[in-house]
């Protein structure tokens, strides 16, 4: 017996909403990543230069840093960077593939936040503007200050850091804020600023704008933890995406190489992407919920004094 062609195309709406709730269950991502692996080992050690071990190093590391990262909201960079050296990949190509991973896993996970109505666009859609022009400025100062200013620059990153590490942690026995749903002029005031100089550091040294933009969000815009998290990851997001295309300029300017060790990515970006759906579903309890706010001064606080060392 034949169906009628309204019966077929009930039938297809069914199929396609089915498809497209897939992606909101864990046990979906780990299925796709047990596949990946399966997949991928065929071309271990011939077209990817990687050893089965190293491979499984680097992805379960990608596993737990993407965890991290996705839930406190703080930047990659000082996790990856070590690790990276660690390994023998040279620090200059360690920054940039560190890079290339957080565009990965925070994209898959902000697409999950955004989804899920926790960035707030309206803050979003004022500051990614400013974040993208900051990070270009930071990228063209890496052409023309000299290297022995980098440190000073660093240092002057740190310091504000330390500055907000320390009202983080008083704030800790501040009672919970509530979202506002607008904000005035003057409290986006300061927030542009913060923004711009955040992202100069993203470009120029590679540094998570978020490490700025989460405090400030939470401080001056009133914001919950999850919130501010959700919002800064969605703007470090879009700022990694842009220190990629200028990248991929810079290499077809021959103004900068591309990295020899992109073999890496293969592990490190399948990594991050299962650990970013991950984190992102940490704060549906409420026990971590709770300590998010205690997570992001602890990794915040290993930061500062990763960038002393």
């Amino acid at each position: 017996m034949n169906s009628s062609p309204e019966h077929t195309v009930d039938r297809v709406n069914t199929l396609w909403k089915r498809v497209k709730a897939i992606p909101r269950y864990l046990p979906a991502w780990v299925l796709m990543d047990f596949i990946y692996l399966g997949i991928i080992c065929i071309f271990l050690g011939s077209e990817i230069h990687l050893s089965v071990s190293q491979f499984m190093v680097f992805h379960l590391a990608g596993v737990l840093i993407g965890t991290m990262v996705m839930f406190t909201g703080l930047g990659a960079g000082m996790l990856w960077v070590p690790i990276l050296t660690l390994m023998d990949i040279k620090p200059s190509e360690a920054v940039s593939i560190s890079i290339f991973t957080q565009i990965a896993g925070k994209g898959i996970g902000s697409l999950t936040y955004l989804v899920s109505g926790m960035v707030d666009l309206e803050v979003a859609r004022r500051l990614i503007p400013c974040s993208l022009l900051g990070a270009f400025f930071g990228y063209v100062a890496g052409f023309l200050i000299s290297g022995k200013y980098e440190k000073a620059l660093l240092y002057v990153f740190v310091l504000v850091a330390g500055y907000l590490l320390v009202k983080m942690i008083q704030s800790l026995n501040e009672p919970p804020v509530e979202n506002r749903a607008h904000y005035e002029k003057i409290d986006m005031k300061g927030s542009y600023p913060i923004a711009l100089v955040s992202s100069f550091f993203t470009g120029f040294l590679s540094i998570g704008n978020t490490d700025w933009l989460i405090p400030h969000m939470e401080r001056k815009l009133k914001m919950t933890t999850s919130r501010a998290v959700a919002t800064g990851l969605f703007i470090m997001f879009l700022t990694s995406l842009f220190f990629l295309l200028m990248t991929f300029i810079s290499v077809c300017l021959n103004l900068r190489s591309w990295p020899h060790s992109t073999s890496i990515l293969f592990a490190t970006c399948s990594g991050v992407i299962l650990g970013g759906q991950v984190g992102t579903r940490l704060i549906r309890y409420r026990w971590f919920r709770e300590r998010q706010k205690h997570a992001f001064i602890l990794l915040l606080a290993m930061s500062v004094v990763h960038l002393l060392w």
